[in-house]
């Protein structure tokens, strides 16, 4: 079996027992419950912690560029994952190994671009925000 196949077939896997786990612990509390689209509701309240509820631009604004850089973080992670894996497999193939530190590289660069982007930004709002008054 090849490695591609092989994390395939885990991560097919990693999503049947997701499901089935959702499906176990979730499904019996909503099928119970007489209001199920009010259980769900608030659920879903829940765990988007009150992105949804009214607020101010700024408050929604300041959640998606919490959730976009939660997603760049959960890319960066993945990304060094596999080019971890893929040095570590290589066994002495130059096209594997130069592809895998290209990529650990590449995206070091990427999350440090990121985050100084973020903090250049935030200091700038900061600032403007205060001697603007």
């Amino acid at each position: 079996m090849t490695l591609k196949r092989t994390l395939n077939l885990s991560l097919m896997g990693l999503a049947v027992v997701a499901v089935l786990g959702l499906a176990i612990f979730i499904a019996p509390e909503a099928l119970a419950d007489d209001n199920a689209a009010e259980t769900i509701r608030s659920g879903i309240e829940t765990t988007g912690g009150g992105l949804f509820s009214t607020s101010s631009i700024s408050t929604i604004i300041g959640n998606l560029i919490a959730a976009m850089l939660a997603l760049t973080g959960i890319i960066f992670l993945v990304i060094m994952v596999y080019a971890g894996m893929l040095y570590m497999t290589a066994a002495g193939e130059e096209g594997k190994v130069k592809k895998a530190k290209s990529m650990l590289t590449t995206s070091v660069i990427g999350i440090l671009i990121v985050v100084t982007a973020y903090a250049v930004t935030t200091y700038l709002v900061q600032a403007l925000t205060t001697a603007l008054g």
